[in-house]
This record gives structure tokens, sequence and C-alpha cells, in this order.
């Protein structure tokens, strides 16, 4: 910071001969003129670094000694816009930039969103853009309330929304609604069936009679916790069942066996070295292209990558600017064959993962076998699962 501030007021090199040199010190020192970096050039001379703004006092002070004051060097700000006082065109064009610096400060250029993790920030982006907030906007003509309430019915997942404005980049903090939890219905008789074929291992009632034990075996659709209670005992004598909402766990393993074809042949791209790069600078909502004319058109197939950086002063200040790269990586498509040891770990992987959205469990042993079929290969996945088995359904009373 003090070099910081001596740079900004200018600072003086100065060389002073005197046959008392220790007294331009003790003069220095006792007129509070602070000098620096020391020197003894002879007996009669040394140097010394002084603020700009104090060397008129030193001359005063030395005008008795019958010194000699020599300037070395000079430096700091007030030196080097001295350079320029009479290019008035280049001050002109340094005021003009500082009076767009100030003019930028009001209004928003970058967006940043936090908070959020099942919406995605370009579709809170587009909610807010809708609502009037969008880059170049005005940093004063929205209240953040306002905005708050006129987008949170857009975004139904979201809890409550804020924006604030810091220099030329608005803040978006958001929170995610907690969904409400799924209540129980114990008014409505329920059963507990199987879902599908098993061999049961667990079996776990909260709430009704289980039909089956560990060990049995069962079929699609067969009962297996009972909502229809029977009533025991003389304090009922005429009910003879009572009908509750049947709920419980019963595991079980299970069997799979899945199918795909995986084509033995397919089309892959093979990129060319007939790259293409086209440039543009976004200024705001527009935008300036450079670079050769038809840059951005290519004969036949090809991958388009946008590369934006956005650009920004040293302390962090955004600006309306964005450079925008953007390259066209030309293919032809190549017919490639497989073996049948990649195709069969490819429909591996394929059942596996679907496999894994058909059961509410575990995968405890798999087998994959395959067979060709011309220009496919027949892959089958056998698997052993232990998972949840029993769903609930009404009961259909009269």
């Amino acid at each position: 910071m003090d070099r910081a501030a001596r740079l900004l007021r200018g600072t003086l090199r100065v060389r002073v001969e005197s046959a008392f040199p220790e007294r331009v010190l003790n003069l220095c020192g006792a007129h509070g003129i602070a000098f620096s970096d020391l020197r003894w050039e002879s007996a009669s001379a040394l140097s010394f670094t002084i603020r700009a703004a104090e060397r008129k006092k030193l001359e005063r002070l030395l005008a008795p000694l019958d010194a000699a004051l020599t300037v070395e060097r000079a430096a700091g700000a007030p030196f080097f816009l001295r350079r320029f006082r009479r290019r008035y065109t280049l001050l002109a064009g340094l005021a003009l930039m500082l009076a767009l610096f100030f003019v930028n400060s009001f209004f928003i250029w970058d967006f940043e969103v936090s908070g959020s993790e099942t919406v995605p920030a370009e579709k809170i982006l587009r909610v807010l853009e809708k609502q009037g907030l969008r880059r170049g906007s005005f940093a004063y003509s929205f209240r953040p309330q306002d905005i708050c309430n006129r987008a949170l019915p857009e975004l139904p997942e979201l809890a409550w929304l804020t924006v604030n404005v810091r220099g030329c980049r608005a803040y978006v903090s958001v929170r995610d609604r907690v969904p409400k939890p799924e209540l129980a219905d114990d008014r409505t008789p329920t059963n507990v069936v199987a879902k599908r074929d098993a061999l049961v291992t667990e079996v776990r009632a909260y709430d009704g009679r289980a039909m089956v034990r560990k060990g049995g075996t069962v079929t699609a659709g067969q009962l297996l916790i009972s909502g229809a209670v029977q009533t025991e005992g003389p304090e009922r004598p005429n009910v003879p069942s009572r009908l509750l909402a049947g709920r419980g766990q019963v595991r079980g393993r299970t069997w799979y066996e899945l199918s795909i074809r995986v084509p033995l042949q397919y089309e892959e791209k093979w990129y060319t070295d007939d790259e293409k790069h086209s440039y543009a600078l976004l200024v705001g909502e527009g935008r300036v292209k450079f670079g050769a004319k038809g840059s951005s058109n290519l004969q036949g197939s090809c991958d388009k990558i946008i590369h934006q950086t956005k650009l920004s002063l040293p302390g962090g200040m955004a600006l309306p600017l964005t450079w925008e790269e953007t390259t066209l990586h030309p293919y032809e498509t190549r017919t490639v064959t497989r073996t049948r040891t990649e195709a069969e770990e490819l429909g591996a992987r394929t059942l596996s993962a679907y496999l894994l959205t058909r059961i509410d469990g575990t995968v405890t042993t798999t087998r994959v076998a395959s067979a060709v079929q011309g220009d496919w290969l027949l892959v089958t996945l056998s698997a052993e699962c232990l998972e949840q088995i029993g769903e609930t359904v009404p009961i259909l009373t009269d």
C-alpha cells in the first residue's frame, strides 16, 4: 500500500551537494520531510528519495546552506500523465473510457446462480429474462422482491428466490422446495401381492396377516399379506373379519433372462484435418464476427464446438464483452467391425443397466451368453436378484 501511494503521489530521486551534508539530513528530520534509500555519493554529496510535493520545501531549507540540489530521476503517476498533457485526443479517449467504465457499473452484464440442485441455472435465467432481468438491464430498474414474486410461480420447484446486485454482476440465490412427504393411507383396505415369481427369503407384516412364509415359492399376483383379518373371540361373534390397510415387506430371490441384439458393424466418425475456426465478439446482446467469409459453413458433416470467454477487469469487474470461438471439426463416417467380445461386453453393459431400472433390490449373480445371427450378435443376460417383491393393491368390496 505504501508503494502504491508513492506511485500515485510521485517521487523524486535527488542528489544534494553541501559542505555539511549531515545538516541536510537534520533539516529533513526536523521539518518532517520523509526520505528513503539514502546513499552517500562522497564526503560532501548524498542522494535519497522524497515525495515530489516536498521538493520546493527542501529547496527553501537548503538555500541558507548554499547546497546544490539536483533531480536525478522522477517517477510516479503525475510525471507519467504530464507527458500526455498536450495529447488532447489521447486524454479525451482516456476520459471517455473512464466515463464508460463508470456508466458500465450501473448495468448487469453477468449472472451467478447458486443454491439449486434440482433446477438448472439456464431455466432460472430464462424465467428471469421473461421478467425483464437480462444482460444489459439497468441495475436500479427493479426490486428484488418484485422479481421474486413474479418468478417463483413459474418455478414451483423452488421455495424462494432473491437477486443481489454487486457491481456489474447479479447474484441469484435460490432454495429448492422440500417435497411434501406422502402420507400412508390407513383408511383404504389393501392387500400385498407378489409382483413376480420368487422364492421368499423374508416376510415382515406391519399391518395385516402374512399369508406366506420364508422359504416358500410364490407366483406373480399371489397374495402375500392380507388386509382381511379374521376376528376371533366372543367380543364380536357376528363379525367374521375386519378390513385393514395391509402393509409390509416381502423380499425374495427372483430370476431374469434379458436379451438384446448388438450389430457387429457400425458407423464411426473419422475426423479430417480440415478444421475451421471463426471468432466473434459479443457486445451485450449484439455480435461482431471475425474471420474468413464462409468459415462457418462446411460441406458434409461436422461437429460444431463453441467456447465462450467472458471478459472482465483485473479486479473482477464484469464487462459487457464475451469472446466466442467456434471450431468446426469435419468428419467422415466409416463402417467399423467390432469383435464378438466387444459386442458381448456392450450388450452385457446395456442389459445390466436396464435390469437395475426394473428391480427393487440388488443383483446377486449374472451369466452372459451370446450367439451370432448374421450381422448381429444375440446377447442374453441371466441374472439372480434379491429384491422387494410385494406391491400394494386395494381390496375390492361390494
